[in-house]
């Protein structure tokens, strides 16, 4: 028997690998981006397994009937149908792969703007070598208070990075429970949203984008950060009020910012974010890298053996978790 896997959407960047590391037993059928939804719905009527790329039509997860479980490729999941794939019946998973590279990637955000890496950069590009150097306004991590908004995956990786690797005291807020024993593992204080801003030396989102979520940091939360905090956000760019944050940065009522997430995406050439000295911004990578796709290539596979083995896949976001099936990937 030959399982069909239809993937659509697809990054280019994981093409070739999946077409390299489909097991025997598999056919793996490619649907690149620009397809007619006719075909997408053909194709998807038969397939025994979904990959999915972002802004696959709903029409599509609902011809899937056949579908035994679907793979999103991303960690980010608000772009999907979830009525509709919970009609289906099957798991369907978000990729939770990335948290090592997105952690990285706020930490590099938040040294940056404590060493002001990228103004001394334009410092020297104007050949000014330490000239009018203002040491008061460069600052170490070591000892500092980091606050993690979202403690979960990837809020747990920043947080034993900056506590175990630069001495940083870290506190969060969440509004899911979180496990003693995970906080206690990187000594996070769980704290109110309210005593989290006004402590912290650097506030870090990680938050995904849900009904709780939207504008979560806004003007109010915003004021109370101290005048010498800076605020990273990895999550997703809805969660912070941006007109807001540009009012407080161009004010200098907070330090800087450091974002890789916006609230509309591309960042328009003409934000305002990128013309002040105090943010850095970057397109939305922090998940990229070459190991993470490795991981990402990987959890296909090992996510659809599991199904196979009538087992929970990692990263379910449905209200089904599992579908008796029998078999495994050969």
């Amino acid at each position: 028997m030959t399982w069909k896997v239809l993937f659509i959407n697809p990054l280019n960047d994981y093409i070739d690998g999946l077409k390299a590391s489909t097991p025997e037993g598999f056919e793996l059928v490619v649907l690149p981006a620009g397809t007619s939804v006719e075909e997408l719905v053909a194709e998807a009527a038969d397939a025994d397994f979904i990959i999915s790329g972002i802004e696959v039509p709903e029409e599509v997860f609902r011809a899937a009937t056949r579908a035994k479980f679907i793979q999103y490729m991303s960690s980010g999941y608000g772009q999907l149908p979830l009525g509709v794939l919970n009609d289906l019946g099957i798991p369907v998973a978000q990729m939770k792969t990335h948290s090592i590279s997105v952690a990285e990637h706020a930490v590099s955000l938040i040294l940056n703007l404590l060493r002001r890496i990228p103004s001394s950069m334009q410092l020297l590009r104007e050949g000014k070598w330490r000239q009018d150097l203002d040491e008061a306004s460069y600052a170490e991590l070591y000892g500092k208070t980091v606050g993690i908004v979202g403690l979960g995956n990837i809020g747990r990786w920043i947080g034993k990075v900056v506590h175990h690797g630069f001495g940083a005291n870290v506190v969060y807020y969440d509004t899911a429970q979180i496990p003693l024993t995970v906080s206690e593992l990187i000594s996070a204080r769980a704290v109110s949203l309210e005593t989290l801003m006004r402590e912290s030396d650097v506030v870090c989102v990680s938050l995904p984008l849900n009904q709780g979520t939207g504008k979560l940091i806004g003007r109010e939360e915003l004021a109370m950060m101290k005048a010498s905090a800076v605020l990273v956000n990895v999550g997703r760019g809805e969660v912070i009020d941006e007109e807001a944050l540009i009012d407080a940065l161009r004010t200098g009522s907070i330090a800087g910012a450091g974002l890789d997430v916006f609230e509309l995406e591309p960042l328009e050439l003409g934000s305002e974010l990128l013309s002040l000295d105090s943010v850095i911004c970057t397109p939305h990578m922090a998940g990229v890298g070459w190991e993470n796709v490795q991981r990402r290539l990987a959890t296909v596979w090992d996510n659809i053996d599991a199904v196979l083995r009538s087992e929970v896949p990692l990263g379910v976001v449905t209200e089904t978790k599992r579908v008796p099936i029998s078999g495994a990937v050969g």
